[in-house]
Parts: C-alpha cells; structure tokens; sequence
C-alpha cells in the first residue's frame, strides 16, 4: 500500500512538472506578445535595388547544392545567439561581482520579448510549425536555468556570500568557466563543451589563504551537479541529434560584387564557388561568429552583397551607447538596455542585403558595434 501511494505522487508530481514545462513557452510568449508592439510590414525600402536578373537568380539556384537558405531561418537563429549573448553578459558580470546580483529575469524576459517580435516577422513569411520547437526548447531551458540559478543563488547562494565575505578561489574559478563557456559558444553547440572536465577542475581547486570552507564546500557542490547534470543532458543532446540527422549544412553561400577573389583570399574557410563575370561572384564560407568580422573585412575592401544564404534580406544585431536611426535600407525590429550593462542598449535590424555595404558603416559612424549577422540557422 506504502509503495502504491509513492508511485501515485510520483507521477502526480511528474504530471505537475511536464504541465509546468509547457507552460513556460505560453507564457512567455504571451508576455512577449503583450509587451512588444506590432511590426512595420510594408516592403523594406531598397529590397529591389539592383536585384540580379530573374533568369541568372534562378539558374544560380538550380546549379547550387545548399544555395537557398530558408527565409526565416536567420531570423529563427536569434534565440540561439540570444542565450550566447547572455551567457557573454553573465560572464562579464561574474569576471568581477557575485552572481546573486545577475539580473536572471531581466534577461528571461527579453528572450521572450524578442522572440515574439520573430515569430511576429517570421509568421509573415508563412508559418512551419517545425521551424519554431527548437527556438521554443531555447528559450524554455534559459527560462528554466535562469529561475533555478536566480532562486539557488538568492537563498542558498546569499548565505554562503554573507559567510565569506569575499570571493573565494572556487568562485574565481567558475567566473573562468563562464567566460570558457561563452567564448566556446561562438564557435560550438552546447552539447559539445565538456562539462565532466570543468568539474573535475572545480573540486581540483584549493582553497587560497582566507578563503571560507563553507562557501568553498557550497560552491563545489551546487556547480558540480549543476555540470553533471549539464553533462547527462549535452549526452542525450547528441545522442538525439546523431539519430535524427543534422539536415543544416556547415557554410552558407554568398553572391557579391567587386574584387571577391583578392578580398577573400586569405579569409578562413573559404571558397570561390561560381564566377558570374560582370554579375558578381559566389563563394562560400563557415557559418559562425567569424562570419560576421568577415562581412565588415570584406566591406573595407570594396565589396557589396547581392544575396546572402539566397536571400535579400538579413537580420543583424548591434550594440550602442545611445538611441539610433535605422540607415537606408534597414529598419529596426527590436531596441532594449542591455540589463547588466542599461547604459548599452541591443538593437536588431533588418536590412536589404544589397545595401549591406551602406548600412555597416552607417551604423558604425552613428556609434553602434556589430554584434552579429544572423546568416546561420
């Protein structure tokens, strides 16, 4: 009898938690939606300007494997770099102060924000609902790691603080992981980063002179499992993605003007495709952050885009220490203060590829840093 009331609130509380999951994604998104307003959805000013010839265009896609990235694709992308970008934002913070002052559902909150204001441009474009579960399974897990590292850290995580007094040596170390782990993302999925060896440098770490043993004890114990459970679910995480496939190629195709070869020859992982003559040239290259330092290098050399993934628009994000205005042939789709940093605020564009040339540097000379282009998926 004991074990069949066990096994009844096991399930019971199993059935609470998967009801509480699903909620997550609902709510945010409702949230996001309440608090963000309806988009611009006239034609982006400049999408037409000298656009290649229909029969070319066409022709280019029939004889290019992988050419045509699909149109929302980049957009969908934001909710990866989101958390890629909070996970820079948290190491930074933790590089100097205690992570009980991050600011968890600040962050929570904005990747629900932005998410709704993609799912608002993306939806314009015809809606897959497949396209969307693994933006939603992002911002689920940020939601469900933010809360459960917001609630540990202002209880638990607060009275350890108040003991030592200071930052000890294991604190100093898990600011490293986080700045390891941030950087990795740049280049590497989540699943990739080896957690298993971060937590045997963790409970490696001797305490330095001062530091205090509970605090210590605490830190290895909360950050050890939080990184062998990190670690089961980066297992299952590949597991799941070697069964399935991974139907996303590796490069992204570009179409652009000017002297291509001699601009892109010393760029990594990169290769002259198609040579178009007086229409341009073809190349390929990695999709990653590098992508982004690659555009602006190619500019600065003369370059300009006719298509991007065989597309004519693309969204970028950039970072800036005051309000801006959208150059000609962009529009901005979402503006906020950085929450660890509100004097900086994230501002997301989208821009015509044919006026990519004009817009970087536009943004450049009005004070904004480019923080990434979204041409992967």
């Amino acid at each position: 009898m004991f074990l069949l009331r066990w096994l009844r609130r096991l399930i019971k509380t199993i059935l609470w938690l998967i009801v509480l999951v699903v909620l997550i994604p609902v709510l945010g998104l409702a949230y996001g939606f309440l608090t963000t307003p309806a988009l611009d959805k006239t034609p982006l000013p400049g999408i037409a300007e000298d656009a290649p010839p229909a029969q070319l265009a066409a022709k280019v896609r029939q004889a290019t494997r992988d050419y045509q990235v699909p149109g929302q694709a980049a957009w969908l992308a934001y909710p990866k770099w989101a958390a890629v970008h909070a996970a820079h934002d948290y190491a930074a913070f933790v590089g100097k102060d205690q992570p009980s002052g991050f600011p968890y559902w600040a962050y929570v909150g904005h990747c629900w924000q932005d998410y709704a204001t993609i799912t608002r441009v993306t939806s314009a474009r015809g809606i897959d609902i497949l396209d969307y579960v693994v933006p939603t399974l992002i911002g689920t897990g940020l939601t469900i790691d933010y809360a459960t590292q917001w609630a540990y850290e202002n209880t638990v995580g607060r009275v350890t603080e108040a003991t030592a007094g200071k930052r000890v040596a294991a604190d100093i170390y898990q600011a490293k992981v986080a700045a390891d782990y941030a950087a990795f993302l740049d280049t590497g999925p989540w699943t990739d980063f080896p957690y298993a060896e971060k937590r045997a440098g963790l409970f490696a770490v001797e305490p330095a002179t001062g530091d205090d043993s509970i605090r210590t004890s605490e830190r290895k114990l909360a950050f050890g499992l939080a990184d062998t459970v990190k670690q089961w679910g980066a297992d299952l995480g590949k597991s799941a993605l070697a069964g399935a496939g991974d139907p996303s190629p590796p490069d992204i195709h570009v179409w652009a003007k000017g002297p291509v070869g001699e601009a892109a020859r010393n760029e990594p992982d990169t290769l002259l495709e198609r040579d178009l003559g007086g229409d341009g040239t073809i190349f390929v290259t990695s999709r990653s952050q590098a992508f982004t330092g690659m555009l602006l290098r190619l500019i600065d050399k003369g370059i300009s885009f006719v298509e991007i993934g065989g597309n004519d628009e693309i969204m970028i994000t950039v970072t800036a220490g005051a309000e801006i205005t959208a150059p000609d042939g962009s529009r901005i789709l979402f503006n906020q203060p950085i929450p660890v940093s509100p004097d900086t605020r994230r501002i997301a564009l989208t821009v015509a590829v044919r006026k990519l040339h004009l817009v970087l540097p536009a943004l450049a000379k009005a004070g904004a840093k480019l923080e990434h282009v979204y041409a992967d998926d």
